[in-house]
């Protein structure tokens, strides 16, 4: 359906549109006029009937057909129009082909009451110039009619969304434009607009009052579409295994045998634009919700029934559902920071201050209050470049009610001066990426997530996005290879981003004992690096430093079902390192929700100063997670060209093992970010790593190896000089000397490691050169280097069928999750501490208000 005939002059169209709004938008208290005479009680039509086009009735008479390559603009624009408020959706395409099969889509899932409950029973009109320009004889009943018709609007109580095609023609001058603002500030007309992207940007989009009243949907937008079609299937290189089906949806079909109950999916497909799939999707009404960016991973609402149709079709890689989401200085001091900020001249480059400047860092949680002066520069600017929100919120909230957010990002990046800079973050001039995908209670969905990391895939470049903090998950179920967090954050990985993911809260049992087993998704993935939460008691100094008792532990008990009923756990050695998590000061948002449900995160006096310099207490590994992302913007500011593997090698072989603490909990040992810096500076600086082939030198040719121990606190600090497998752990000066083939993006450190009755080896025909040497076990640490220590378990218990002891039972001193034991409500949770006394953490000695004690 066209509404204006092609012969009808653009030019008469945009006259007469100008005349129309002189009349109509120049004075409000005339459009109320005209609203007060019409009978409120009996709303009439007549205007809107004869000149406008019911494309609900039209829907529901079957008239219309649904068009499934726009259902992500359908679907925000509904989720535009269910937000309410004051802006209003505007269509944007090339040439106006587009926007009303858009609007066509949206008049569908009205008529089927497919939409928020705010929509439902609404009426989309569509204006039918071409019918209403035809019949007109001047000027003055141009005039009568439109008036006529917003009072109509105005009366129907906002039941009607009407549509108007070539929306710039109505906004062609200044005084036009202060009109309408006016009259959409009423919020009593809902309007949806079409325009080409170029009338747009040229008379809306520079008029910033009134380009703040309209939200614009743009098809096919490059924010959703990855700059190289080719891209959506660069993560889909690593075999899906195991049931196509997950076990939580299997537990849900086994307690509802009829099928009938609709559930929220993530469908990862071979082919989303496949014909076929598209049928079955019809035949048992699964509803296509979004499709995250242009890859093969779709959001479907589906009944439970569905799910064995679509597991046999051939068609579907893996299905799972949508699952909930939530949130899950001292620190420059204790961290090694304090001693890397002044870096001296070298070779070409002038010396600097290590601070991440020119590198971006997405922060993937619930918003962040901007007006924090901890997150500005020097020059009093604000340093987060880019926000964006993927939650059910207004698109346009981008803050943090939650307070979660700010906090984390305040570890990250904080820059602020409070106490002589005493809650600096890690990397302070880092530039902020706010991307929100937990709502103002700290709580999403899986496919929110989905999106934001598919936004940050699509505009890395833009923003420079070289590091995301991930202080979320969820209970990880699925296989890596199928998780779709997973191979989300593979994708991000193999595009040369270091993805940091929060281990989880998870390391009590119920009894208090040590629970092995509960890593979250997705630091499950061995493309991640995952990151536990340390004590340090509040002290500069290391060696008082401890494991909090929460910070989950390995190994990962995610899971695929073979072919025989039998589950496959993954059992990786995770996390892969820790850092300080317990009672953090960093950056309170302005009366957020979790300070006032937890009154003993403020902290006296630093939680009464002003709302833009506010501070406050938190725990978890979600507060370590961010802690080792800025660290990786510091290596990255030093050496552009580290890749994400590199990045996590590097923060590995240098970390401190805490002496008592096996690898299920700390992994390599604890982050020293001095040696970490100094590692880093010791490499090449102009060479890309990406490309180079194995054995490769990567080090000036007077290399010699640094010092393994760091000056922290006033004390020494051993280095672990260790990297982590899957299942075991990597030692060796060559490391760093020569270039690893499993560097490269997309490669994993277990990608060369052979597997052969039980018996791990070292692939260095392919993978990894001479030199190095491999354990398979994990260590319970004494303080030393190398994997010193004893052994806590052999690890061909891990490899040879993926069941660990079969009572449940790890060692002596914890309890496994061996079972895989689902959680019903799936939620996914950050890292916030599951235990009674939540985010206030291990009850020990914090930061104060002066920052960091020094004990010697």
């Amino acid at each position: 359906m066209m509404f204006f005939s092609k012969k009808f002059s653009f030019i008469t169209k945009a006259f007469t549109f100008v005349l129309l709004g002189s009349f109509l938008f120049s004075n409000v208290s005339m459009m109320k006029a005209f609203a007060g005479t019409t009978n409120k009680d009996s709303v009439k039509m007549s205007v809107l009937n004869k000149y406008a086009t019911d494309l609900t009735e039209l829907a529901r008479a079957g008239r219309l057909r649904d068009n499934d390559d726009y259902q992500r603009e359908v679907n925000r624009l509904i989720e535009t129009l269910a937000n309410g408020g004051v802006r209003q959706p505007v269509i944007l395409d090339e040439n106006g082909d587009s926007q009303t099969l858009v609007v066509e889509s949206l008049a569908l899932r009205v008529a089927a009451g497919d939409v928020p409950a705010n929509l439902k029973g609404k009426r989309v009109l569509a204006l039918e110039l071409h019918a209403l320009f035809s019949k007109l004889k001047n000027n003055a009943e141009i005039s009568q009619i439109v008036a006529d018709i917003i009072s109509e609007l105005t009366d129907s109580k906002s039941d009607v969304i009407l549509f108007v095609d070539e929306l710039t023609n109505f906004v062609g001058s200044t005084q036009i434009n202060n009109a309408l603002t006016g009259v959409l500030l009423q919020g009593k007309v809902n309007i949806i607009g079409g325009s080409s992207k170029a009338a747009y940007a040229e008379r809306i989009e520079n008029a910033a009052e009134l380009a703040a009243i309209f939200q614009t949907i743009t098809v096919g937008d490059a924010n959703f579409n990855l700059e190289n079609a080719g891209r959506k299937n660069l993560a889909e290189n690593e075999d899906f295994r195991g049931d196509i089906v997950s076990p939580d949806i299997r537990e849900m079909m086994e307690k509802n045998p009829s099928g009938d109950k609709r559930i929220d999916v993530i469908l990862q497909s071979k082919d989303a634009d496949n014909a076929a799939l598209r049928s079955i999707m019809t035949q048992y009404n699964v509803r296509l919700a979004d499709r995250i960016g242009n890859s093969n991973t779709l959001v479907v609402n589906m009944p439970l029934k569905a799910a064995e149709a679509l597991a046999q079709s051939g068609l579907v890689n893996y299905l799972s559902p949508d699952r909930e989401v939530k949130m899950s200085s001292h620190i420059e001091a204790t961290t090694g920071t304090r001693a890397t900020r002044s870096q001296a001249a070298k070779d070409a480059r002038p010396a600097y201050t290590l601070n991440g400047t020119g590198i971006g860092v997405a922060i993937v949680d619930s918003g962040i209050y901007a007006a924090h002066n901890g997150f500005k520069n020097s020059s009093n600017n604000s340093r987060i470049v880019a926000k964006v929100n993927f939650t059910n919120t207004n698109i346009d909230d981008t803050e943090d009610p939650y307070g979660h957010g700010t906090h984390v990002a305040g570890l990250a990046a904080g820059s602020s001066t409070v106490g002589n800079g005493a809650y600096r973050g890690i990397a302070p001039n880092a530039n902020i990426i706010n991307v929100k995908v937990l709502n103002n209670t700290g709580t999403g969905q899986t496919s929110w997530l989905l999106n934001g990391l598919d936004w940050i895939l699509a505009n890395r470049t833009t923003h420079n996005i070289r590091v995301v903090n991930l202080s979320l998950g969820t209970y990880a179920v699925d296989t890596y290879t199928n998780d779709p967090l997973c191979r989300k954050v593979k994708e991000l990985a193999d595009a040369g981003i270091v993805v940091v993911a929060a281990a989880g809260n998870l390391g009590k049992s119920t009894s208090g004992a040590k629970a092995y087993g509960r890593i979250h998704s997705p630091g499950n993935s061995p493309y991640a690096i995952t990151v536990g939460a340390s004590n340090s008691f509040g002290t500069s100094a290391r060696h008082d430093d401890a494991m909090t008792t929460y910070s989950s532990r390995g190994p990962t008990r995610s899971f695929y079902t073979d072919a025989q009923g039998v589950r496959r756990f993954d059992n990786l050695i995770k996390p892969d390192l820790v850092a300080p998590g317990n009672r953090l000061i960093s950056n309170r948002a302005v009366n957020n929700l979790m300070a006032m449900q937890t009154p003993g995160l403020l902290n006296l006096p630093l939680s009464l100063l002003g709302a833009t310099d506010g501070m406050m207490y938190a725990s978890g590994s979600s507060m370590s997670a961010p802690v080792a992302s800025g660290a990786a913007a510091l290596l990255l500011q030093v050496n552009p060209n580290l890749t994400p593997n590199m990045v996590k090698a590097i923060l590995q072989y240098s970390a401190q093992p805490i002496a008592g603490a096996n690898m299920f909990e700390q992994g390599a040992g604890q982050l020293n970010i001095e040696g970490a810096v100094r590692l880093t500076k010791s490499l090449n600086a102009n060479q890309n790593f990406s490309i180079l082939a194995k054995g490769t030198s990567i080090v000036p040719a007077d290399w010699t190896a640094p010092t393994a121990s760091s000056t922290v606190g006033g004390r020494n600090v051993l280095w672990s000089q260790l990297v982590t497998t899957n299942y075991g752990f990597i030692t060796g000066q060559n490391l760093f000397s020569q270039y690893q083939t499993v560097y490269t993006p997309g490669m994993q450190f277990d990608s060369g490691i052979s597997k052969i009755n039980n018996v791990l080896s070292l692939n260095t025909s392919a993978y990894y050169t001479t030199g190095l040497n491999l354990s398979p076990n994990v260590m319970t640490s004494n303080g030393g280097t190398s994997g010193g220590g004893s052994i806590y378990a052999s690890l061909g218990v891990l490899i040879s069928d993926g069941v660990l002891i079969s009572d449940g039972v790890l060692i002596s001193d914890g309890v496994l999750i061996s079972d895989g034991v689902l959680i019903s409500d799936g939620v996914l949770i950050s890292d916030g501490v599951l235990i009674s006394d939540a985010d206030l953490g291990d009850n020990t000695e914090a930061m104060d208000g002066e920052g960091a004690a020094e004990i010697e």
